[in-house]
């Protein structure tokens, strides 16, 4: 198991989920993915000792809004401050003010030109999710766009990524130092709005067992398990209706 000591600009690095039920967050993904999780008031699943993602318990008013959840993907930033800059001038919006999560690192909630949320990361010591190459872990996150011009000429502008068109399909994928890091995609009727409109995938061993498991546990198949050129994967929903992807990466030539 491989860990992530740094994440480029742009990457995505952590994901995390407020849910209005905590216990049943943790049976569903902990018998999907094989995590296991610190409980705290803030939950860190984990596979083994490694860091994956985060979840906590809606309280207060929140508990009782009848929002779906929605997994909230956080891209890397080395300068926060530098990059909350950037946003107005790059059309996004700020969503929430900096917060500074004690040793881990800094965060803000924000938006980009379409209407797509996301967060930023400053790294502490927690660089992002520490896992990968392995079940459970996630590999690779694209955001769905109503406009995939605007969104990665947004992204390119405040990371300094680069965007490549994909022939033949409506989708940039945008790299930095010539390594993919994320993508953003026009089709298929996904949501494009807030939290949802980023989807995160999450490697299996099984895409059909994946999502046979999501249907026997009170969650949802969205996508059938079908074949890709990136492998057998197939899109899911969770009890509380958020959605993600779960990939059988394709065999290296």
């Amino acid at each position: 198991m491989a860990t992530a000591v740094e994440y480029p600009a742009g990457a995505p690095c952590w994901m995390e989920m407020s849910v209005p039920d905590l216990g049943l967050a943790k049976d569903f993904y902990a018998g999907l993915f094989g995590w296991e999780f610190d409980d705290l008031p803030y939950t860190m699943a984990r596979l083994g000792r490694r860091r994956v993602a985060g979840l906590s318990e809606r309280w207060g008013s929140d508990a009782d809004t009848g929002d779906s959840a929605a997994w909230t993907v956080f891209l890397a930033t080395r300068d926060l401050d530098v990059a909350v800059h950037t946003l107005a001038g790059a059309g996004g919006r700020l969503c929430g003010a900096r917060q500074d999560i004690g040793d881990l690192g800094a965060m803000a909630l924000v938006g980009d030109p379409t209407g797509a949320a996301f967060g930023l990361w400053e790294p502490g010591t927690l660089r992002g999710c520490e896992a990968s190459g392995v079940a459970g872990a996630p590999v690779w996150s694209e955001v769905t766009s109503s406009d995939i011009l605007t969104t990665s000429s947004f992204l390119v502008r405040l990371f300094g990524v680069e965007p490549e068109t994909v022939e033949g399909f409506d989708f940039i994928t945008l790299y930095s130092g010539g390594t993919p890091v994320c993508g953003v995609y026009g089709g298929d009727g996904r949501p494009s709005q807030g939290d949802a409109a980023w989807l995160t995938y999450f490697a299996v061993d099984s895409a059909d067992t994946a999502a046979a498991y999501a249907l026997d546990t009170g969650g949802g198949v969205v996508r059938p398990a079908a074949d890709s050129p990136y492998g057998r994967w197939c899109l899911l929903a969770d009890p509380f209706g958020a959605r993600f992807a779960a990939v059988e990466p394709a065999e290296a030539a």
